[in-house]
């Protein structure tokens, strides 16, 4: 009887651990004494050090999701998609910028995104392409059609605001889990929802923050909104993201994000559209003379 409960215990944990991706997020199981028992990420985190568990909490968003900025999802491959960037200034100024992304997986030196501006037309052809490391500092190049030259980003200006947007060079690195120690900090509700915070801190001397307080959404993992630090630990801007929306039975995107500079006064929202997944991009695709000849 002892072997036969055993029996019907792992054909039980096998059928638990089947039944959905998303369950198998959430629990793990084992066989004690031919009963299955399954524990949630909440119950194996609720002992943890504050920093063992903020890790484990970004770990578990960045493995499900990917990074942020519309790319990512680990397990697609590649990727396209759009976004409109308006910059409102606080004399209620505004201007627009139309840019195209593509983004390559796990390429031999690291993932790669290449940004593209359609419009304003004096920006049109401009492009930079990124090339993540785990273990070490983004490359970065940016091409010039004006003078049709290619230049590399040096990494202490990694803070230089993107276009004339909110968003500096940094926010659209790459955001790897090794590059940050973390601390959960606290539970809290955000728009209704039961969020994770957790504070990460870059460990690259040429940062421009402090900390980012990530607000993670307990049921879902996706990051609602992030609090940027400067190096004085004061609060700079807000990113929040809205109208999440699935693709492909499986990837989850935001369909809106808003950077407010609560030090300028000056906002930056995005509206991103016409995602892609696995579209069969190549190493070729971004390379440093395909920036060259990007249409």
């Amino acid at each position: 009887m002892r072997t036969e409960a055993k029996v019907i215990g792992v054909l039980l944990l096998s059928i638990t651990l089947s039944v959905t991706a998303a369950e198998s997020y959430q629990r793990k199981c084992e066989v004690l004494d031919g009963v299955v028992v399954c524990k949630s990420l909440a119950d194996e985190l609720a002992n943890l050090p504050a920093a063992e568990k903020g890790q484990r909490l970004y770990r578990e968003t960045d493995r499900r999701h990917g990074p942020l900025m519309g790319y990512g999802s680990p397990g697609y491959g590649d990727s396209q998609s759009k976004f409109i960037a308006v910059v409102r200034d606080p004399d209620g100024t505004q201007k627009t910028r139309e840019i195209r992304l593509k983004y390559l997986e796990n390429s031999p030196d690291g993932n790669k995104r290449l940004m593209v501006f359609d419009k304003p037309k004096d920006l049109k052809r401009y492009a930079m392409l990124t090339i993540s490391h785990k273990d070490n500092a983004d490359e970065q190049w940016v091409y010039d059609p004006e003078n049709n030259q290619v230049k590399r980003i040096l990494s202490n200006n990694a803070f230089t605001p993107f276009s004339g947007t909110d968003i500096t060079f940094e926010d659209i690195s790459s955001q790897d889990v090794t590059k940050y120690d973390y601390q959960y900090e606290r539970d809290a509700q955000l728009e209704g929802a039961d969020c994770y915070i957790v504070n990460r801190f870059p460990k690259d001397k040429y940062s421009g923050y402090q900390r980012l307080e990530t607000w993670i959404d307990k049921n879902t993992y996706l990051i609602k909104k992030i609090d940027y630090y400067d190096r004085k630990g004061v609060l700079l801007k807000t990113l929040t993201m809205d109208n999440y929306q699935q693709f492909n039975d499986k990837y989850w995107r935001a369909g809106e994000m808003r950077m407010k500079n609560h030090q300028s006064g000056r906002s930056t929202q995005l509206v991103w559209s016409e995602y892609q997944f696995n579209t069969g991009l190549t190493e070729a695709d971004f390379s440093l003379n395909s920036l060259k000849n990007v249409n």
